[in-house]
């Protein structure tokens, strides 16, 4: 056998021992999704597809347990009240970081940021409940969207700190020369030049920030059978429904949580499918 021929089995057998590792790795991945996928759609056809995702709970009747209206209605109140929160805050603290990316005060900021990527959600949710339930004497959805946009900020900023830093100098220095003041530069050319980097930071932020308890458990306060009023009546998320009634012992608690956690996953992938479709456009 000569060398060549040596050389292609091993990569041929290298190239399979990787294959079946990577495999290995993604089994429990692979199990998840075929777990909350089976049960998840068996139990929206068991109970009507309209009828899961806008009726009230009723977990006690296990042959018909109901909905999860209110807790997808607090979701998407939560999403876009953390979006609107989020979005100024992280954009401004982009632009300061790219603006003056050389001062003590831009790098601590990034660093503050990265460090908030690995901060426990429910210290956030601590720190809401302690700054805003507690004063309001109350839960409340506001609440919930604070937590959130906590949890979303970092990952926007990053992102889009990147995207401003991508944009070439000479960009700047025409618009410069044409007689912009630096405020109308940065807000009109540089913002637009990178809105496609800017989106993908808020879509990884809100899928982030939709699939998280934690934060959720000290704010919301977890009204899964009524539709609230106001953003200042307390609320209920799809996570939270998951977690609480997962822990259940009766059939129908069990059964709506595995209804949930395929909405759930359904919303969250969507999410990232964007997000990764706008990937390979950020560009200049």
């Amino acid at each position: 056998m000569d060398v060549y021929t040596r050389r292609k089995i091993k990569d041929v057998v290298g190239r399979l021992l990787i294959a079946l590792i990577g495999l290995f790795a993604l089994t429990p991945l692979f199990h998840i999704l075929i777990s909350i996928t089976y049960n998840g759609v068996r139990v929206i056809a068991a109970t009507g597809v309209i009828e899961f995702l806008t009726g009230i709970p009723n977990p006690a009747n296990p042959s018909n347990p109901g909905g999860i209206g209110p807790a997808i209605l607090g979701s998407l109140v939560l999403a876009a009240m953390a979006t609107l929160i989020a979005i100024p805050i992280a954009l401004n603290t982009a632009i300061f970081v790219s603006e003056f990316r050389g001062s003590p005060a831009s790098r601590f900021t990034i660093l503050l940021s990265l460090l908030l990527v690995e901060f426990p959600t429910i210290l956030v949710g601590l720190f809401v409940y302690a700054v805003v339930v507690e004063p309001m004497r109350r839960f409340s959805l506001l609440a919930g969207s604070i937590a959130l946009a906590l949890v979303m900020l970092p990952y926007v900023v990053a992102q889009a700190s990147e995207a401003l830093r991508q944009i070439p100098r000479d960009l700047r220095e025409a618009a410069y020369s044409l007689g912009l003041s630096r405020l109308k530069t940065v807000y009109r050319l540089m913002l637009g030049m990178a809105r496609r980097g800017i989106l993908v930071g808020i879509l990884i932020g809100l899928a982030k920030a939709l699939g998280e308890t934690a934060p959720l458990l000290f704010t919301v306060y977890g009204a899964f059978n009524t539709y609230p009023q106001s953003i200042l009546d307390p609320g209920a998320a799809i996570p939270l429904l998951i977690y609480v009634y997962a822990q259940q012992p009766g059939e129908g608690y069990q059964a709506l949580a595995w209804g949930a956690a395929f909405i759930l996953l359904v919303m969250v992938t969507s999410i990232v499918l964007v997000a990764k479709k706008l990937v390979p456009r950020v560009h200049l």
